[in-house]
């Protein structure tokens, strides 16, 4: 490095010798088939989910309110 507070540039890039070639490409084997899927039963899981996640929020929010309205009423 030199003293001075200059960017010299990123250093220089030596090429590769002439003639130099990848040796071969591999070929990927085409991809294996998905196994079947039961559409009915992926639908009524994402269905209970929904409501286990509604219940939660609903529980959540009631008792988020309660904590609230009891710290008002002790603080006044």
């Amino acid at each position: 490095m030199s003293d001075r507070n200059e960017y010299d540039g990123p250093p220089v890039n030596v090429p590769p010798p002439p003639g130099w070639r990848v040796e071969a490409v591999a070929l990927p084997s085409d991809p294996r088939p998905l196994p079947p899927q039961d559409h009915d039963a992926i639908n009524a899981a994402e269905q209970r989910a929904r409501l286990v996640t509604h219940w939660i929020t609903l529980i959540s929010v009631a008792l988020m309110f309660t904590v609230l309205i009891v710290g008002l009423i002790s603080a006044a």
